[in-house]
């Protein structure tokens, strides 16, 4: 497949293509929550493979000095490495599970799916917003890239896997501070990070010609500046990295948070002069002209979007009535687990929004035709809830085909309401 990497044998480049997917057909990908398999297990009704080119299997870890995990306990518990087969892993680098047994037997059913649906694929993502405080001394040593890069191997023919997906959150800037002592960030990191893409590429290519067949490698990768530019303006980097990865995943969304303290959309797709973030460029088109700008082809990236939204609390109505733009007064507690996310199925089933797409319960749905971006707010209770809808999928969908992009992205297959929004985007992707 790879028309990104440089320089390979004829027979070998020869044998990548023949075993790589299609280049027609639009990446539709979507992560599954492995810590939430108790409450959404993996059945062929919750993935809905035949809608999927790829499931991401949130997530595995890294071992460092016997341990995984963050070593902040604010954002989860250290425990002991294990790997694949549930034994003790000690080696700094190696790919370990939250629990082997549990994220074992999520693997293989992911897997079977594929007996049905020969075009899904099944991949590990390593490392998200937790776990991505090892990334940094990983890439940064040679003995312990060595040991992810063999590890990654190991898990993958163990389970029957496809490749691997590295969610560094991020390089240069751990998004989880370290605790005093600990380091989670160099100014380094994004060169090592194209050492390391090299090695596993080289790697995966080898295991692949034995294997007669394709090992994909992926990223999750900012929408924002900083993650693109590699300090001062440059982002050369990035063009040096995508030619060992298949694609990127751009994470698109989070560009207002709820605890900032305005009401915005956090996934917007242009930009609405009334915001001002657009001045940055921070929206989904924003993010995607930073790549491309950055020399990284437009078939080598995958736009990411929410299946979730945010709500603010003590929002007034404004001039317009519906709350948008507004000083607020803090994250909504209205959301799942009293928290101030909102997933689409949550609002379905609070009654927030109705099977039709209108909103219930108090709440008025509103669209901003600029940001081509749905908003709910209830004036009474004074709560403004950002989010995605099939409308909103469809606008990103006649995007992503208009602008030669691999495919979508999304976060996260529990969050949907009855497949509503995976049924939206499959089929506005493949039309």
């Amino acid at each position: 497949m790879n028309p990104y990497r440089l320089k390979r044998p004829a027979l070998a480049l020869a044998g990548a293509l023949a075993c790589a997917p299609s280049m027609a057909a639009p990446e539709i990908v979507g992560y599954y929550p492995g810590w939430k398999s108790d409450a959404f297990p993996v059945t062929a009704a919750n993935v809905g493979a035949g809608k999927l080119t790829m499931a991401l299997y949130a997530f595995v870890d890294v071992c460092w000095d016997g341990k995984h995990g963050n070593a902040d306990p604010t954002v989860n518990d250290v425990a002991p490495c294990q790997d694949a087969a549930g034994d003790a892993a000690s080696a700094n680098g190696a790919l370990v599970f939250r629990d082997a047994a549990s994220d074992g037997a999520n693997l293989r059913a992911l897997v079977a799916l594929k007996r049905r649906h020969p075009g899904f694929k099944v991949v590990v993502s390593v490392g998200g917003w937790n776990w991505s405080n090892r990334f940094s001394n990983v890439a940064d040593a040679p003995a312990a890239r060595a040991a992810f890069i063999a590890s990654a191997v190991k898990t993958m023919r163990r389970h029957g896997l496809d490749g691997i997906d590295i969610d560094w959150e991020y390089p240069g800037e751990a998004g989880v501070p370290c605790v005093a002592g600990e380091v989670c960030a160099r100014p380094a990191d994004k060169r090592n990070f194209i050492t390391l893409a090299r090695e596993l590429r080289a790697a995966f290519d080898a295991a692949g010609r034995e294997d007669r067949k394709h090992y994909s490698i992926t990223i999750a990768a900012g929408g924002n500046a900083n993650y693109v530019n590699d300090g001062g303006a440059a982002s050369g980097w990035l063009r040096e990295l995508a030619s060992s990865l298949d694609w990127i995943n751009i994470m698109a969304y989070d560009y207002h948070m709820p605890w900032e303290p305005r009401s915005g959309h956090h996934a917007a797709l242009y930009g609405d002069a009334r915001d001002p973030v657009t001045a940055d460029g921070f929206y989904a088109a924003g993010s995607v002209r930073r790549y491309l700008q950055a020399g990284v082809a437009a078939r080598q990236l995958v736009l990411g979007v929410p299946f979730y939204g945010y709500g603010w609390k003590g929002c007034p109505p404004g001039a317009d009535g519906d709350g948008q733009y507004q000083a607020c007064d803090g994250g909504a507690t209205g959301g799942v687990d009293g928290g101030n996310s909102y997933g689409y199925g949550h609002l379905l089933k609070q009654g927030y929004l109705t099977p039709a797409g209108e909103g219930g319960g108090g709440y008025r749905r509103y669209w901003n035709a600029a940001a081509r971006a749905p908003y709910l707010y209830d004036a009474a209770q004074q709560v403004w809830i950002t989010y995605e809808d099939p409308a909103s999928l469809k606008e990103k969908a006649a995007y992503i085909k208009a602008q030669g992009l691999r495919g979508a992205m999304f976060w996260e297959l529990s969050a949907d309401g009855g497949h509503q929004l995976l049924n939206a985007l499959s089929s506005a992707m493949r039309r």
